[in-house]
């Protein structure tokens, strides 16, 4: 097997020194990015972008704009001038080494001095320079054992579609050069098919639709007396080819026949014969027996739907024959070595088979199987990814659009509830595209059942578009007379719009959607009430209607034992509005188990944050990084918003409260900014600046609590702003700015005559108290 190589000079872009050289570096884009210092593999910034900037250098020769490099990985809330400053600070410490700076940057320009930096993919691309059939074999054996995966795997960025670009491009010239190698390799030792194995291996992973590939592999397998493993390539090969719809030209079948019909350096496993289900035209899957009949070929048909792993419990479920109908059935496959029970259990022993039964059936009768097994599927609980994708690939297939959606949509809810984001983000955008071509109710629903698993598997990347899209699919909601999903429809556009600023908006399309089931009955008209009160507390406006609908909700809820956890979720922002710490934490605590079971992950953060925020107003600072650590945990495994930034900065605010050490916090900031989460922003923001104010730094408590001040404004928070006022009129008496005093200090008067929290209302007291207590001392 291949071993990643890391010596120095092996894809050397200059000539290694003569000795050892103190400060070899080198660099691997092949796969996940990777630095390695004299033998040592280095700790990466945790900024996706500052990595993908390094790799971008390392790949071009000549000086960068400035301006070029922000327009590739910067958008202009990012403040892009000053995150790239940020960026290099961090790749200096990467890449430049005592006596050797690699990194140059001036006020124009950026470039990186990569003359003796070793770099896989410039060393593989250098080979391609070279005469594959001339240059030594070990050389091209560690150029070939070097690639790790696919350039910049997991950094494609393709929300820069500028960087996404030459991402791409990049990867297919390496694919390309890396094939290139390997086919040189399995060519060149072909008299040596024990080493060309694994670069034949390679080769097909890396092409896994090319006949050539696979009819190599064939060859050597079937030299190292493997006749099995050649059999299962050489179907598998013909399979996948089949499936993706490109033509077979013959070399798989002829690999297969070399060793009897043309000697040569493969021949080792001359005796090897054409199996019996092989014939020189049709390759395997030929049937030669009259007793495919009856229940055999009814089973058989079945277990071609369900392959590759077709189970006897399933067939006995799906086919309607009794268990001994199945038995009997399967014995006779059994016994013609149509299927066989290994220890994965049952399969086909031929793979072309099972298709060559799939195709035989007739469509008609396809598509009506393929729904029983998918209306069989939506019966049970979906226990893990393969039965969720089996699901919506069997309901795909029947042909039923409604059926098909509604499998995305519960393959999507699954897959967000053990945080599989991704599969849950495809599974949502593929039910999307089919419900284009559906009408009537039903597409309605369906597409907003589906934006709402797409909005938690990942943020919208054009999210104005995407709320707007939303609010209409929710007005035909209501206009259809589908009240549940009209309020759906708008508490998501709701939270969208929350999310990022637009606070007034969010107001109307929460009270939008208690309007919209305000005639509705039992469970819906609960969950529209608790969760209006929950949007309305969030939003601190309407605190007395909010007040009321929750009282509202609470008494249905207990009369029809209806649980959500919308309702603790407004009881505890309520609470927490009143001061009611206790209470709170109570509330919250509930909802988070409610979240929990129900695989709202989402709504389990939120829970856990506030209880996070909780704690910083009681300076619980050792609970408060307890709790940081478990929302890091979580945060992780969500959606590629703001909650994973979030969690590392209250992380770091927590080690600046308790070990005087503000610095990590200020670097935790940069991508919690970069996500645009200004809410999230101001909460550690006024935090941080509680703790510079009473560690008497007046200069950084005036700053962050600007920076905090400013966010607040564009949420139209007043508590935030209160606190705000209240941290920069105390920081400007101390650093004896009248006129700043006089300013906060009246904006805070001001402000605590509106509706503000009571926590946020007891803070600015405190500090109102304060100067008349230290110049009485």
């Amino acid at each position: 097997m291949c071993q990643t190589l890391r010596p120095h000079g092996l894809y050397s872009n200059s000539s290694p020194a003569s000795g050892p050289d103190m400060n070899a570096l080198t660099l691997n884009l092949l796969g996940d990015l990777e630095v390695i210092r004299d033998g040592q593999v280095l700790a990466l910034p945790p900024s996706r972008k500052t990595r993908a900037l390094l790799a971008y250098l390392a790949r071009h020769s000549r000086p960068l704009r400035r301006e070029h490099l922000c327009d590739l990985l910067w958008e202009l809330p990012d403040d892009p001038r000053g995150s790239l400053r940020w960026s290099l600070s961090k790749l200096r410490r990467l890449v430049d080494t005592p006596g050797r700076p690699r990194l140059r940057a001036d006020r124009l320009g950026v470039s990186l001095d990569t003359t003796d930096i070793d770099i896989d993919v410039v060393g593989l691309h250098a080979l391609q320079g070279t005469n594959l059939t001339t240059t030594a074999i070990e050389t091209l054996e560690r150029a070939a054992c070097r690639y790790r995966g696919p350039f910049l795997e997991g950094l494609e960025l393709d929300r820069f579609p500028d960087f996404h670009g030459w991402c791409l491009a990049e990867r297919e010239a390496a694919i390309r050069a890396q094939m290139a190698l390997l086919t040189a390799l399995v060519e060149r030792l072909s008299n040596n098919p024990e080493r060309a194995l694994p670069h034949a291996h390679s080769w097909v992973r890396l092409a896994p639709f090319s006949e050539a590939a696979r009819a190599q592999l064939v060859r050597l397998l079937l030299a190292l007396h493997r006749p099995r493993e050649a059999e299962q390539q050489l179907q598998l090969g013909v399979r996948l080819i089949r499936e993706a719809g490109l033509p077979l030209n013959g070399q798989l079948l002829r690999a297969w026949r070399e060793p009897r019909h043309a000697p040569g350096p493969l021949a080792a496993n001359a005796g090897t014969t054409i199996p019996p289900h092989l014939t020189a035209d049709e390759g395997p899957a030929a049937l030669q027996s009259d007793a495919l009949e009856g229940d055999t070929l009814e089973v058989m048909r079945w277990a071609a739907l369900l392959a590759p792993d077709p189970d006897p419990a399933t067939l006995g479920q799906v086919s309607g024959l009794d268990t001994n109908r199945i038995g009997m059935a399967l014995e006779v496959a059994e016994r013609h070595q149509w299927l066989s029970i290994g220890a994965e259990g049952l399969c086909f022993t031929q793979g072309e088979l099972a298709t060559k039964l799939y195709h035989a059936i007739t469509p008609a009768r396809r598509q009506a199987m393929h729904r029983r097994i998918a209306e069989w599927l939506a019966e049970r609980p979906l226990s893990d990814i393969r039965q969720a994708t089996s699901l919506a690939h069997h309901a795909h297939a029947s042909g039923d659009l409604e059926l098909a959606a509604q499998a995305m949509v519960e393959a999507g809810r699954f897959c967000l509830r053990i945080f599989a984001n991704q599969e849950a983000q495809r599974f949502a955008q593929q039910g999307l595209a089919l419900t284009e071509d559906m009408t009537g109710t039903r597409r309605i629903c369906l597409g907003l059942e589906l934006h709402d698993i797409l909005y938690s598997a990942a943020p919208m990347a054009d999210w104005e578009a995407g709320a707007g899209e939303v609010v209409a699919l929710a007005e035909q909601a209501l206009e259809h007379g589908a009240l549940a999903h009209a309020r759906l429809g708008y508490q998501l556009a709701s939270h969208i719009r929350w999310a990022h600023g637009q606070w007034s908006d969010a107001h109307e399309q929460t009270l939008q959607a208690e309007r919209a089931t305000r005639c509705g009955e039992g469970r819906e008209q609960v969950i529209a009430m608790a969760e209006t009160a929950r949007c309305l507390a969030m939003l601190e406006r309407d605190l007395h209607q909010a007040a009321e609908l929750l009282v509202q909700a609470r008494e249905l809820a207990i009369q029809q034992n209806i649980g959500h956890p919308a309702i603790p979720l407004a009881q505890g922002l309520l609470s927490l509005h009143e001061d009611r710490f206790d209470k709170a934490e109570s509330y919250f605590k509930e909802a988070r188990t409610l979240c929990k079971a129900m695989g709202d992950r989402l709504g389990e953060f939120q829970a856990q944050e506030t209880l996070l925020l909780m704690d910083f107003e009681r300076d619980d600072y050792a609970q408060a990084r307890e709790r940081s650590a478990q929302l890091r945990e979580l945060g992780k495994r969500l959606r590629d918003g703001s909650e994973a930034p979030y969690a590392a900065a209250a992380e770091a605010l927590c080690h600046y409260a308790q070990e005087d050490d503000s610095d990590p916090f200020g670097v935790a900031l940069v991508p919690l900014r970069h996500a645009d989460a200004r809410h999230r922003l101001a909460v550690l923001l006024l935090q941080a600046a509680r703790l510079d104010l009473a560690r008497g730094r007046a200069e950084s408590t005036r700053s962050r609590a600007s920076e905090a001040l400013e966010h607040a404004r564009v949420l139209e928070r007043r508590s935030e702003q209160l606190l705000a006022h209240a941290l920069l009129a105390e920081s400007a008496r101390r650093l004896v700015d009248e006129t700043g005093w006089r300013h906060h200090a009246q904006a805070a008067e001001a402000l605590a005559q509106e509706p503000v929290a009571g926590w946020a209302r007891r803070r600015w007291q405190a500090l109102l108290a304060q100067p008349a207590a230290e110049d009485e001392s």
